[in-house]
């Protein structure tokens, strides 16, 4: 959603940003919606590592930083380049990332991800493939947090960081553009531990060497006096160009971020979920939505004041399941007052597996409860508004 948000302006300066959106920046997202060359990666990394754990379950290995090299040689593809010739185990999935048609654009993808890929070389964390340290790793990085091959969600912070420098690695070689990569990852397998944002950093200072550690401790306390300034960020921590700018501003925005903002109320974010979910459906894609809220009725309500949008409650997993395959839900409500960690982690699971069953009654419902959201009428029905 950040990169989405921040896609229409991601070169500008806050100058410019003020001049066309106000002084108050970007407030909302831009529909239709967009995303950068950082998305995409991204995407290609959580595909990489999904298929690692197939592997690893299925063979009981599994070569994480091949597969990962692999993953962002398709989308290389999807950015009209011509191929290096590498070689496959005749095993390995393919994926499937490289057939939507929506990846294959030219979002002003790096040069270094570029060159790097292009060359055939595997950048590695013992044999560095240049000298970069550009924020085109730790960009990608996230998904290091969540997919740690053989290893629970959460568990293992030090494995996390370990495979977020393999991430960066793989394009940059400098370790101010493969370290922050692993902090990020680390970061986020901590605060899936259930971790505060200030245990979790103290994690990752800890994991990492000791000018990053001092460099990550400057960007917290820049955060303790609450959301810092485009003009304080630029001064103090940078343009983000570099990878250890970007993570120092992501943590100084996370923990100044803290304080309550007046303006941060569900309504708006729920709103806001549904717009993007419909407005990338008018686009063809199959995309879905999920919002946490604390019990999450409002948020419900409100999500489904956005037309074409169908909201449902994370009630159970039957609940769910049924109003996937008949009711074609595409934004989901978790409460987190209701549910714990892992019944939260199932009942997503249930609704992004579940498939809508097509059934001509379901669809002939959908359908009448779709044409009087937008005429106030259903026809053949004496119904009115």
């Amino acid at each position: 959603m950040g990169d989405a948000v921040g896609a229409p302006v991601e070169f500008l300066s806050i100058r410019d940003i003020r001049s066309t959106r106000g002084e108050d920046g970007i407030r909302a997202l831009e529909a239709p919606g967009h995303f950068t060359d950082d998305t995409q990666m991204t995407l290609f990394t959580t595909e990489a590592l999904i298929i690692a754990g197939v592997l690893l379950d299925r063979d009981g290995q599994c070569a994480p930083r091949n597969l990962l090299h692999h993953g962002y040689l398709r989308w290389l593809a999807t950015q009209a380049e011509r191929l290096p010739s590498i070689s496959l185990s005749v095993d390995e999935p393919l994926g499937w990332l490289l057939d939507i048609e929506l990846l294959h654009r030219v979002e002003a993808p790096g040069a270094t991800c570029l060159s790097a890929l292009a060359s055939g070389e595997l950048g590695t964390l013992q044999s560095a493939i240049n000298d970069s340290k550009g924020c085109g790793g730790v960009m990608r990085a996230a998904p290091g947090g969540l997919l740690v091959p053989g290893a629970g969600l959460g568990s293992s912070p030090e494995e996390a960081y370990h495979l977020g420098c393999e991430i960066a690695a793989v394009t940059h070689g400098h370790p101010d553009g493969i370290h922050p990569a692993g902090a990020l990852a680390a970061l986020i397998c901590c605060l899936m531990a259930e971790a505060s944002l200030e245990q979790a950093l103290r994690t990752v200072r800890d994991l990492s060497p000791a000018h990053q550690a001092t460099w990550l401790a400057s960007a917290e306390e820049i955060g303790r006096d609450g959301l810092p300034s485009p003009e304080l960020i630029a001064e103090e921590l940078g343009g983000g160009w570099v990878g250890d700018e970007a993570l120092a501003i992501a943590v100084a925005c996370a923990v100044g971020a803290e304080e309550f903002d007046e303006g941060d109320d569900f309504p708006l974010f729920s709103i806001r979920v549904s717009k993007a979910v419909v407005d990338s459906e008018d686009l063809g894609a199959d995309c879905k939505g999920l919002i946490f809220g604390a019990v999450g009725a409002g948020e419900v309500i409100t999500a489904n004041k956005v037309s074409g949008a169908r909201a449902v409650a994370g009630v159970s997993e039957h609940f769910i399941r049924y109003s996937r395959e008949h009711g074609n839900t595409n934004v989901l409500v978790i409460g987190a007052q209701l549910q714990s960690l892992d019944e939260a982690k199932k009942l997503i699971q249930v609704f992004f597996e579940t498939d809508y069953s097509t059934v001509i009654d379901d669809t002939r419902r959908i359908l009448h409860a779709t044409e009087y959201e937008n005429s106030g009428t259903i026809e053949g029905w004496l119904i009115e508004r």
